[in-house]
């Protein structure tokens, strides 16, 4: 059994929000904890490569969030649509026809091994010590018992990545879903 974190797409180019001008727009970290606009709809500038469009492709920037197509959106609100995630209407700039959404995973779980994973640590603002990184993964057995998740480090949530079990990484396998890109990060 293993949990992989969703990583760069090699060979697909990134996609990115613009502005009504079509320069490039750089939303906080924050507007992706759980965002409650009406409409929340993003404007994406998405090059097109040799591939095409994937079904899953990086949201620029921030790496725990990606953008997935109608094809993945239903999958996901099919199997997993009692898990907390939002999708986030985009509108792609050079291809307005092209349904997407950023897919925001709000499902944070405590099933990091801090003890045993490999961390840097800082001293933040308030001085008191605080995991900044982690550099080696180890996870409790309760992560097993989930799909997708993403983790808190120690009371923080942590944004920067998804992680999903072979569960997932086998259902986007079996519905040819292309473009996700996994690191494996921990066996059993």
């Amino acid at each position: 059994m293993n949990i992989w974190k969703v990583i760069d797409n090699e060979g697909y180019n990134n996609a990115y929000l613009i502005d009504q001008n079509g320069k490039q727009h750089f939303d906080p970290a924050s507007d992706f904890k759980e965002i409650k606009e009406d409409p929340s709809t993003r404007l994406l500038k998405i090059e097109m490569t040799d591939k095409g469009y994937p079904d899953i492709m990086n949201y620029w920037g921030t790496f725990g969030t990606v953008i997935v197509n109608s094809k993945v959106k239903a999958l996901i609100e099919r199997y997993y649509g009692t898990l907390q995630t939002q999708f986030l209407p985009c509108i792609c700039s050079n291809s307005q026809d092209t349904q997407l959404w950023i897919w925001n995973v709000c499902e944070y779980h405590d099933v990091l091994d801090i003890e045993n994973s490999i961390c840097d640590r800082i001293i933040n603002l308030q001085g008191k010590e605080a995991i900044k990184s982690v550099d080696k993964y180890v996870f409790k057995k309760e992560a097993f018992d989930l799909d997708l998740f993403k983790i808190y480090l120690e009371e923080r949530k942590y944004t920067t990545y998804l992680f999903v079990t072979d569960r997932f990484k086998r259902l986007m396998e079996e519905n040819n879903v292309t473009g996700l890109a996994l690191e494996k990060v921990y066996s059993i």
